[in-house]
């Protein structure tokens, strides 16, 4: 099993919460396929997508900016992504010259990204388009947690957060619009509400606590603009709660994952999901 390298940086800013809530006791739920779970325990270390490649297409986008703009004239008239600019140019170079930061939506290429989703309940829809259909894992943590168990060496930059659902035909940043630390945290209400996400979210760095996504380490420091995502270290006793095994696991799953779990040398507990196995396809996983 990897080690870290290095003290787990704690005490990353935590945003959008109440400062009257008890961020300990606010849980999360992460969901994922056996395989991502096991590259957990193998890696010691927790998947992050960069912005620009989970499937949210406005994903780090600023509502009123200019790549949100040029999607909705696409979505108006499809056959402005076949025009021509006037000095040449393709509607690919346009959404390009978006996403490299001329209207606020540089994270696309600059920041990764960590998803859980608020609550202590599961629900099926959860499990079918991220668990695997219902055959993977939950992992159950807290808000307090998140912020204290990833070896994330540069906090500058990095937030844990809820996000903030808005319309993104309307809703407006004004002169903030290039801030990346509210950008990264807006999704579109008319799609994602249901999913009452918090996020951690950091620089698309190499540095001590990043693999690249085969698990090895990157040779000094560096920046991949075009990477899908990178694993960064964590603290597996100190992050995870408890895990759930999927609703449509059976007796025996749920013994292996209770077995694997000690060979790790967690001292987790492992529960069954409270649902009832149900059928229907999975999505592809979130960041």
């Amino acid at each position: 099993m990897t080690t870290l390298n290095g003290p787990t940086v704690s005490g990353l800013k935590i945003r959008g919460f109440s400062g009257k809530e008890d961020l300990g006791a606010v849980e999360v739920l992460r969901y994922m396929p056996l395989a991502r779970f096991l590259s957990l325990l193998e890696l010691e270390a927790m998947w992050f997508s960069r912005l620009g490649a989970l499937q949210d297409e406005y994903e780090g986008t600023n509502p009123r900016g200019s790549r949100a703009f040029l999607m909705r004239i696409e979505k108006e008239n499809p056959d402005f992504t076949k025009a021509k600019t006037p000095w040449g140019g393709s509607y690919d170079e346009l959404l390009a010259m978006a996403d490299n930061g001329r209207s606020g939506d540089v994270g696309r290429k600059t920041l990764l990204v960590n998803c859980w989703f608020i609550g202590k309940t599961e629900t099926q829809k959860m499990w079918r388009d991220y668990g695997d259909g219902g055959k993977g894992i939950a992992i159950r943590s807290t808000v307090k947690r998140l912020a204290a168990s990833f070896q994330i060496t540069e906090p500058v930059g990095s937030f844990v957060g809820k996000v903030n659902y808005v319309d993104f035909e309307t809703y407006d940043l004004g002169p903030r619009g290039e801030d990346q630390a509210l950008v990264s945290f807006l999704k579109d209400k008319n799609k994602f509400t249901d999913e009452n996400e918090a996020r951690i979210v950091t620089l698309n760095t190499f540095h001590q606590g990043t693999l690249l996504p085969d698990g090895s380490q990157p040779v000094g420091a560096g920046f991949d603009p075009e990477i899908k995502g990178l694993y960064i270290k964590c603290s597996l006793q100190g992050l995870i709660q408890s895990i759930v095994v999927g609703p449509n696991t059976d007796w025996n799953f749920h013994m292996l994952m209770k077995r694997l779990v000690a060979r790790f040398g967690l001292t987790i507990n492992v529960e069954h999901s409270k649902l009832p196995p149900f059928t229907g396809q999975s999505a592809e996983g979130q960041g």
